[in-house]
């Protein structure tokens, strides 16, 4: 009998995401929310992993519970999948970064319960 072997995990070297807001504001939070739902829609086998501070944020919520006190030079961004298909990594990332600033609206302008249709 053979061991079940792991396939390999490929991640993207983590790429800085700068915060062009005054301050990490919700509706940041909530757009950073539905881009990575609409990325993990079209690649559900890709982890999208957000930073900060080096450290991996679990619920990306949580950081709006920080407030004003987030160094907005902080974030990262990487993506882990079973193979290094790196399809709309760039896309996900520009998204990201847009998310991060004044214009984040757009991202969260959707209905209820729908998902963003980017990628």
């Amino acid at each position: 009998m053979t061991e079940p072997t792991e396939k390999p995990i490929h991640q993207t070297v983590p790429r800085e995401i700068v915060v062009t807001n005054s301050t990490l504001e919700y509706g940041n939070i909530e757009a950073w929310t539905n881009i990575i739902a609409s990325y993990r829609q079209q690649h559900p086998d890709h982890e999208v992993v957000i930073l900060y501070e080096g450290d991996k944020v679990h619920n990306v919520v949580s950081l709006f519970k920080k407030g004003g006190a987030l160094n907005p030079q902080g974030f990262q961004m990487a993506v882990a999948a079973p193979d290094a298909n790196w399809k709309d990594v760039p896309k996900l990332y520009r998204y990201l970064v847009e998310g991060a600033g004044p214009s984040y609206t757009k991202f969260i302008e959707k209905e209820i319960y729908q998902v963003l249709n980017l990628f």
